[in-house]
């Protein structure tokens, strides 16, 4: 394909900044070798996805920043710019710690004189920013302390694109598009203040109407103005871009700058920031949700993937057996050769690759050179180029295999493994003799075991290690709590005073607990508007990192036991006085037909348990149901549902009772869907006739 032409205007040119170094030890060992940026993504170089999404964005200039490996960075950039229309630099500086350090390096150089798009070199997107650019420049017309715009897509808290481990809280008016305030959210937080929020106050004089975000992917595609790297230099403490710079930003009365946003939903945008981003971001490459940034679109100078049904993406040059299996979302590069009875599934083969009779490879990523031999098994792994596994090798899920590593016959890698083929120190001295161990590569194999090294640093070292675990690759949850548990029992080796170990002893639960009791107490004490304590709930909800389903287990039984059974009206605490001022509370916690089943069983439960009585429980149990029934909180099907479960028939007797005293509203919900059902029987009649 020869060269496209290069792009020659008067007008201004649009440049980019890409930071290709991740700062972080995530892919270790496989970042020993090469650059986190050159890491195959569905055979595909990782960064070659950033240019394609600032190409489509109209860039014409684009800065690399790069560090570790600059070399090989150099040498594809090199090789990229000779089939694209932007010009691209590469900028190599072996003093690059941080994100920081990158911005103060731009700015030194004054390589920038426009407002740029700053990416990193992990991002995989198909939106177009023309809009978000135009918006951008328009609000800087208007007001030069607008400095920067961030990018951020709405997603819910368990989309796979979202990081698992990582999450971030947005304070935003949506009137002006500004962000007023940023937290990074983390799984597991280490201490107490770690789970909460702090907010200046003052916030509401200008903002009266704010909205608390944790439903946004931060893929960390930002339109900065030229002001933001000579901010970076000022402030030399400023190391990352959110935690730091934007956190920095929006605490300080001193520098008055703002930072506003941009809301994303139709698009794809996700960063490759991890093992289990890496697995996510694949899949939906396969699935064709980064249209058309998919295989069969062919990226790459000379690839010829052709799309066939089931998700395969095969080159033209593959030789598959025909007892081989190809299953469905499979990519597979050109020259590969595919054995008698291999079985894949949702899997990504490389190049030039030997895939023996009777494996087995699942979820897994092989690289480009590498030889499965027969009856081997690869579960949710990644095998990097050139690795070789001998006959009978079996790879447990969760497992980086690095670069020309060899495991030998009939050996059990177990999971979350990381082997290299690096001397230990390796990675500093070249000249360091490899030495094998047997008992992780077999007594043929070779390769070690990699450990990080200690007082590495790592982005991640002040955090609580499950953190990392939650964003590796094929990481199980179950195991998780485990291992949390080990750590609970020896926390109090790591707590300097007795009130803070009191403290830390309370289960998140427990938190959770009180912290609901006492935000409804306060709203029934101080007669705040719904509203209200619907945004002070789901403030605790999101620095919490709690669902819907914790929340209406709490909410429910703090409003019902505002409820005096033998009230009488006119005195505020009737059920039909309570439910009809709070009872729109609950229904912010409820959603769809599944939330509205569940809040059925938590109504249940919590009347038979709030009060002993029977005749007590029966006064709240039957009101409620009825009203969250007339006011459309729990719909027809989802209480015909709750009442014919097996969990509603269990229980204690009261529950028991409870249920009874429901049965002739069941009765007229399931004699008004009779006659529905037959009035639509008769009218299909006559139209048949």
């Amino acid at each position: 394909m020869p060269p496209k032409e290069k792009v020659e205007s008067t007008e201004q040119v649009l440049q980019a900044v890409i930071l290709a170094d991740s700062f972080d030890e995530r892919f270790q060992p496989i970042t020993l070798e090469t650059a986190r940026c050159l890491l195959p993504l569905c055979n595909v170089p990782l960064i070659s996805y950033t240019f394609e999404f600032l190409a489509v964005a109209g860039v014409q200039e684009v800065f690399v920043f790069c560090c570790s490996h600059s070399d090989k960075v150099k040498a594809f950039v090199k090789k990229y710019e000779k089939s694209s229309n932007m010009k691209i630099n590469t900028i190599v500086s072996q003093e690059l710690m941080s994100v920081g350090d990158a911005m103060r390096e731009l700015d030194a150089k004054q390589l920038i004189d426009t407002d740029f798009i700053l990416v990193t070199g992990d991002v995989v997107s198909n939106m177009k920013l023309d809009q978000v650019l135009e918006e951008h420049r328009a609000r800087r017309q208007a007001d030069k302390s607008a400095i920067m715009t961030m990018v951020l897509k709405k997603a819910s808290p368990q989309h796979r694109s979202r990081s698992v481990g990582d999450g971030s809280l947005f304070v935003l008016d949506q009137g002006s598009k500004e962000c007023l305030h940023y937290q990074p959210v983390k799984a597991f937080k280490s201490t107490r203040e770690d789970r909460r929020m702090t907010m200046n106050m003052e916030i509401f004089d200008k903002h009266p109407e704010i909205q608390l975000r944790n439903d946004l992917i931060d893929c960390q595609v930002d339109i900065c103005s030229v002001e933001v790297p000579a901010l970076f230099t000022e402030n030399f403490d400023y190391q990352d871009i959110r935690a730091d710079f934007v956190h920095g930003i929006l605490t300080s009365d001193l520098l008055g700058k703002t930072i506003h946003f941009h809301e994303v939903s139709d698009v794809y945008a996700a960063r490759v920031r991890s093992t289990q981003m890496y697995d996510a971001v694949s899949k939906d490459i396969i699935s064709r949700w980064t249209f058309p940034m998919v295989p069969d679109s062919n990226l790459q100078v000379g690839d010829c993937y052709e799309y066939r049904r089931g998700l395969v993406y095969k080159e033209k040059s593959v030789v598959l057996s025909r007892t081989c299996v190809v299953e469905e979302k499979v990519v597979i590069g050109a020259n590969t050769q595919i054995a008698e009875r291999a079985v894949l599934s949702n899997c990504v083969i490389g190049k030039n690759c030997i895939i023996g009779a009777n494996v087995k490879i699942d979820n897994a990523y092989i690289w480009d050179n590498v030889v499965i031999k027969d009856n081997c098994v690869v579960q949710h792994s990644i095998i990097a180029n050139d690795a070789v596994l001998e006959q009978g090798v079996t790879i447990n899920k969760g497992c980086l295999i690095s670069f020309k590593v060899t495991v030998g016959a009939n050996t059990t890698v177990p999971a979350y493994s990381r082997l290299t083929a690096l001397a230990e120190g390796g990675e500093d001295d070249l000249d360091a003799e490899l030495i094998s161990d047997p008992a992780v590569v077999g007594a043929t194999g070779r390769g070690r075991s990699f450990t990080e090294a200690e007082g590495s640093d790592d982005e991640d070292d002040d955090e609580d290690p499950k953190n990392k675990q939650v964003n590796m690759l094929a990481f199980d949850m179950s195991e998780l709590k485990l291992a949390a548990k080990e750590q609970e029992d020896s926390a109090s080796d790591f707590e300097s005073e007795a009130s803070d170990l009191e403290e830390d002893q309370i289960s998140p639960e427990e938190e959770l607990d009180r912290e609901v009791a006492a935000t409804l107490d306060r709203a029934f004490q101080d007669g705040h508007d719904v509203d209200i304590a619907v945004l002070e709930l789901n403030t605790l909800r999101m620095a919490t990192f709690s669902n819907f389903k914790e929340m209406r287990k709490r909410v429910i039984p703090g409003v019902l036991k505002h409820i005096d059974p033998v009230a009488k009206l006119g005195s505020g605490k009737t059920a039909k006085e309570i439910l009809s001022r709070w009872g729109p509370l609950v229904g912010k916690m409820i959603h769809d037909e599944e939330d509205q089943i569940d809040g059925a069983h938590v109504l249940h439960r919590a009347c038979a348990t709030l009060y002993r009585d029977v005749v007590q429980a029966q006064k709240v149990f039957a009101p409620a149901l009825r009203y969250f029934y007339d006011e459309d909180i729990l719909e027809e099907d989802a209480i015909l549902e709750w009442y014919h479960s097996e969990k509603s028939q269990q229980g204690t007797d009261i529950e028991k009772k409870l249920r009874e005293v429901a049965a002739p509203m069941i009765q007229y919900l399931e004699q008004s869907d009779s006659e529905e059902s037959d009035g639509e029987d008769d009218e299909e009649d006559e139209d048949s006739e």
